[in-house]
């Protein structure tokens, strides 16, 4: 039988001790914690530390990290799920590639923007420690390939500043037009929405205390939070209430057939 997720792409329950929510993100956190530990000591950055450091805190973990090219306009940096043509590990999903664009002439790592760097550095050790994330994701971009997908449903609708009205507005209109798997859908853009809300943080949290150590500026400098700008809580807030509302309508469906086939 295929797995979804090799134990190259997840860390196991047993390691991790809490399994819980607030117990994986602990773990999660500490992982971010330590990378940062180790590279904010570095004199001298270059990208390839990068990977060298994510080898060395998990070892016996597939991890690629490649840079993307400066013509490349849309990311400044991604966590792809790996996958494996050849089958030769039972799974679908084996392990990540980070990919980030370096060339960053303030606040960076190895050419790549501090921001950036955690940002990508949370999503990546988040989907280790909570792999129900990656699997969710793998699942649902099987339902529809292309162009039109759902990660770039996402991006359009939610990664974006659009007011959370019309990220309602555009969610109805997607699950109408999909009919089916709808609860996966919804579940699907919840995860991401709680994912992208702790990889802002990440990034900007990291970022500031690395600006601080390394150039000196203690001074405050206010720039708002990409979590509010893109209004990813009161979007989070509205995914939440549909699914709920799915889930509910699902179960009295399920209920009435029942009654119906008794």
């Amino acid at each position: 039988m295929i797995r979804t997720i090799a134990s190259t792409a997840r860390i196991p329950t047993k390691i991790i001790k809490d399994g819980s929510v607030a117990g994986r993100d602990c773990y999660c956190e500490k992982l971010e914690q330590k990378f940062y530990n180790r590279i904010e000591k570095y004199k001298h950055s270059q990208f390839d530390y990068i990977g060298k450091n994510l080898h060395l805190i998990l070892p016996y973990k597939l991890i690629q990290v490649e840079k993307l090219p400066q013509s490349d306009n849309i990311y400044n940096g991604a966590v792809m799920l790996a996958n494996e043509v050849e089958r030769t590990i039972p799974a679908y999903i084996v392990g990540y590639i980070v990919s980030l664009k370096p060339g960053a002439k303030k606040n960076h790592f190895g050419g790549v923007s501090m921001e950036v760097l955690m940002h990508e550095i949370r999503h990546l050790f988040h989907y280790f420690t909570n792999p129900k994330i990656p699997n969710r994701i793998y699942r649902v971009s099987k339902l529809r390939e292309g162009e039109n997908n759902f990660e770039q449903f996402f991006v359009n609708n939610f990664q974006s500043p659009v007011r959370p009205s019309i990220s309602k507005t555009e969610t109805e209109k997607l699950l109408k037009e999909v009919k089916t798997h709808n609860v996966d859908i919804l579940q699907y853009l919840r995860y991401k929405l709680i994912e992208e809300i702790g990889a802002y943080n990440s990034g900007e949290k990291f970022s500031a205390q690395y600006r601080s150590k390394k150039f000196h500026k203690t001074e405050y400098e206010y720039q708002q939070s990409q979590i509010q700008t893109l209004f990813l809580r009161e979007k989070l807030a509205i995914v939440t209430d549909m699914l709920k509302n799915t889930l509910k309508t699902e179960r009295e469906s399920l209920k009435a057939h029942c009654k119906v086939n008794n």
